[in-house]
């Protein structure tokens, strides 16, 4: 028995549609799995970004620390800058003081507020005649 001329054609359709699909997602996988690894080395260049910024942080405050405990000198180059972080950091510390007195400005007028609110209870005073 003959197959129908329309119902193989059909089915030709249907084959090559199906390849072409086959063919764009492999592609499309293909697409992904460059994005991901694309993503995944971005990913690692931000940390290892992030690793040396800390570390260079950790340098930097260890520097520091030895500059101001009088254990190293450094060159006289590095004077702007020790300049500045000691303006940082006094910056810093005036910031917090201030802070801490707004703070402290508020817990007085919360404790005087506290004294006006639990005053002792006024005597009512009422006149003579009831209305009957």
């Amino acid at each position: 028995m003959a197959a129908d001329p329309k119902q193989t054609e059909v089915m030709r359709q249907i084959n090559e549609a199906f390849q072409a699909a086959e063919a764009k997602l492999a592609k499309l996988r293909e697409a992904v799995e460059r994005n991901t690894e694309l993503a995944r080395a971005n990913g690692k260049a931000a940390f290892l970004k992030d690793k040396k910024e800390q570390t260079h942080r950790e340098l930097g405050e260890a520097v520091w620390q030895a500059v101001q405990a009088g254990r190293l000198e450094l060159p006289p180059n590095f004077a702007r800058l020790l300049q500045s972080i000691a303006a940082a950091e006094k910056a810093a510390a005036d910031h917090a003081a201030s802070l801490t007195d707004l703070l402290r400005e508020g817990e007085e007028v919360a404790d005087r507020l506290k004294v006006k609110t639990v005053a002792k209870p006024q005597k009512v005073v009422a006149s003579g005649t009831k209305k009957p």
